[in-house]
């Protein structure tokens, strides 16, 4: 009896290996163009920057820079001081009583029209300087008169006693032939300080830009009170 061996359906050979090296070859790319290395970005936003900072110091105007120092300084104008005319009327009135705050507001709040007065009040002085006026302006007779080399002798005061409600300050011009008639006026002690008690007719000159804007008024005479 012969032996029959079975057979299965024979399959062709394979093709191919389908994990040969084609699937195992290393992808080449090309180079990166230079302009979008990393050193052409930077390159990119230092020109961005400069142009955006030549923009807006351009649309900034022509404005002259501040001054790096901030320190108010005082400069005396150019020109010398005029004289401005005394009116008439003023020069022709008598004294009146100028005392306390109250007669210190009335001054002010009069302004021009009260330049040239003479008052009566009460001061208290500090001892007379040499004070710098400011030159260019306009000032009564009896200030420019006072001008010796751009300077006037004046006593930084207060405004009437200690008592009163608000004490303003005044500049006294002192002329030199009422300098000894001013030193002669007696020293108190005036809240701790040292001030001499001035009672006396004034000369009232107002604010005056000639005096760097202080409050000013010019000695005339000693009184009693």
């Amino acid at each position: 009896m012969s032996q029959q061996t079975e057979e299965g359906p024979q399959h062709p050979p394979r093709a191919g290996d389908r994990r040969g090296n084609d699937r195992r070859r290393v992808e080449r790319r090309a180079p990166v163009p230079p302009w979008r290395r990393p050193w052409a970005l930077v390159a990119y936003g230092v020109v961005g920057t400069l142009a955006l900072v030549l923009l807006l110091n351009g649309l900034g105007g022509d404005d002259d820079p501040a001054p790096r120092d901030e320190t108010l300084v005082e400069r005396p104008a150019e020109g010398t001081t005029q004289v401005d005319p005394t009116d008439p009327r003023v020069a022709a009135a008598g004294p009146e009583d100028a005392y306390g705050t109250a007669g210190f507001e009335r001054l002010v709040v009069e302004g021009e029209a009260a330049v040239g007065k003479t008052v009566r009040t009460e001061l208290f002085c500090a001892t007379p300087q040499n004070f710098t006026i400011v030159s260019g302006h306009r000032a009564p007779a009896s200030v420019t008169t006072l001008i010796q080399g751009g300077q006037v002798p004046a006593a930084v005061c207060k405004w009437g006693p200690s008592g009163e409600p608000r004490r303003e300050d005044l500049l006294l011009l002192v002329p030199p032939a009422q300098a000894d008639e001013f030193a002669a006026a007696p020293v108190v002690n005036d809240n701790f300080v040292e001030r001499r008690r001035v009672v006396a007719e004034v000369e009232w000159v107002g604010r005056s830009e000639t005096l760097a804007l202080r409050t000013g008024a010019v000695f005339l005479r000693m009184i009693q009170r």
